[in-house]
């Protein structure tokens, strides 16, 4: 692991959480909820290192189309309860939602670095060059799609 990269990778997780900070400290709806959003998004995170650590990369894509099958089939069925019942498990779908997408991102982002065939002479084929480098890549584009999430949210926010 590229002590470099390691320290990158925190840097960019650092900012993103700053950033999610900066922009919701004030907001009316999502300030109440802004520990949780960095408590989940670094959770899922250290869950990515530690799967990384302890599985090999093709039960990796196995447990990815777990995760599938329950965020698309079982989520929208729980949203369908509560929709129904008024169930107050709103949070546990929403915290689920989160999870389930981020970690299917990481994932999926680790396959196709692992996939792609890059040139060495390019700077992602000069990253990559072992699986835990590639592991600390997938956390940096995660994060800077986190990143554009809280842009993206800003703008849902503020629409009337």
């Amino acid at each position: 692991m590229s002590k470099k990269l390691s320290i990158s990778a925190f840097i960019i997780w650092l900012i993103v959480l700053l950033t999610w900070q900066l922009v919701f400290n004030s907001h009316p709806i999502v300030s109440e909820i802004l520990w949780e959003i960095h408590t989940i998004f670094t959770s899922v995170i250290v869950f990515y290192l530690l799967l990384n650590a302890v599985v090999k990369d093709e039960i990796l894509d196995f447990i990815k189309i777990c995760f599938r099958i329950v965020f698309k089939v079982w989520l929208i069925i729980f949203i369908a309860f509560s929709m129904h019942n008024s169930f107050n498990q709103k949070g546990f779908v929403l915290t689920s939602t989160f999870i389930f997408g981020y970690l299917e991102g990481l994932i999926d982002v680790n396959a196709w670095l692992r996939n792609r065939k890059f040139s060495e002479d390019s700077k992602i084929g000069k990253l990559t060059e072992n699986k835990s480098d590639k592991v600390l890549v997938s956390i940096m584009a995660i994060a800077v799609v986190h990143f554009l999430c809280a842009f993206i949210a800003l703008i849902f926010f503020s629409i009337d």
